[in-house]
């Protein structure tokens, strides 16, 4: 698994590497079936075509893969575009009724055309992050237009949550994420709602994020939101809009910004030309933890459930603690098991 990330890293560089790429992709034994499931997994499957083709090098591929590929990219172009006339739609709303916004993540870097090809990001949802005390009063203006609210889990509708449900339309594509803080946890310093917005700027009808913001969105959504910081896993899909980032900027980023960017920084490097390379005993150390934990092995299973039962036990916790100090959440919840035992029954 170590080999064919190196050579889908490889191949989403911006470096001048064709040479390289031609000796891996020629190679008697190269793994196609391998290249697509772990380019799948890691959901870089569009990206990694695009890129080869833009290095002029997708004859390499066997035919009906290159025929494959081609298909599932279009599909995914024809979607982008599509989810860019839903963000414009949904900018055009918001700017009517004077509510303060941005959008954010992959539909602002697609916005900014940062991708040479329209087909190379997978993106889910539509991410807004709205001013706080206007957040209710731009949900409603899309329930007006047809969006209806999905509702949380029994646990997640007395937590504090730092977006709504999310919202879906019958005859648009994606779901709507409105934000009121972009983070799990509050990082002092980082983005700040009011910050983040007062930054926007407007490109091609869509108000997105400063650069060096949308980088700082980048790095700790993986690290805080997703619990990079906890599992030391590499995100290729985050790395690779890093790199996309850094073309755009035509700059360098400060990895020096905290210890996630730090951790960011030296978990990318492990697949991606670093921008410095210290040899230094504990960085050397540090390195090889990391390759441990991002490689198959009975270390890196055992940090992951490890990790795993760490979460769920705080899930517990919280969950215990909603039902000893909160009157409404005990009654939702006995409500929700009485009607779960109801359906087992119906069912049986």
């Amino acid at each position: 698994m170590m080999e064919i990330r190196k050579i889908i890293a490889t191949i989403l560089a911006f470096e001048s590497n064709e040479c390289v790429l031609k000796n891996q992709l020629s190679n008697p034994e190269m793994d196609w079936n391998l290249l697509v499931k772990a380019s799948s997994h890691l959901m870089v499957m569009t990206s990694v075509f695009c890129r080869l083709k833009q290095k002029k090098l997708t004859n390499y591929l066997p035919e009906d893969l290159n025929i494959y590929f081609e298909e599932i990219t279009e599909i995914n172009r024809n979607r982008n575009q599509t989810l860019l006339n839903q963000t414009i739609e949904i900018s055009s709303l918001l700017d009517k009724h004077k509510i303060s916004h941005v959008f954010i993540k992959g539909i602002a870097l697609l916005a900014m055309e940062c991708y040479k090809d329209f087909g190379e990001r997978l993106i889910g949802d539509i991410d807004i992050l709205i001013d706080p005390a206007q957040i209710y009063k731009a949900e409603q203006l899309l329930l007006q237009c047809n969006y209806v609210s999905t509702e949380f889990t029994v646990l997640g509708k007395h937590k504090k949550h730092r977006h709504l449900p999310r919202l879906i339309h019958p005859e648009r594509i994606a779901a709507v994420e409105i934000h009121s803080q972009i983070l799990r946890k509050n990082i002092q310093n980082f983005l700040k709602p009011s910050e983040v917005i007062s930054s926007s700027k407007l490109i091609n009808k869509i108000r997105v994020a400063d650069n060096q913001i949308l980088i700082d969105i980048l790095v700790l959504s993986t690290q805080i939101n997703d619990f990079g910081y906890l599992y030391k896993s590499i995100n290729f899909k985050s790395c690779y809009d890093s790199l996309v980032i850094e073309q755009y900027c035509n700059s360098e980023i400060n990895w020096n910004t905290s210890k996630y960017h730090r951790l960011f920084y030296d978990l990318k490097a492990l697949y991606f030309n670093p921008i410095s390379k210290s040899k230094s005993p504990r960085d050397l150390v540090r390195k090889w933890v990391y390759k441990q934990l991002n490689n198959p092995s009975l270390f890196q299973r055992l940090h992951s459930k490890l990790i795993n039962w760490f979460l769920e036990l705080r899930k517990a916790v919280k969950g215990l603690s909603l039902f000893v100090k909160s009157k409404h959440f005990r009654t939702d919840y006995l409500k929700y098991k009485s009607e779960l035992r109801a359906s087992r029954k119906k069912d049986n």
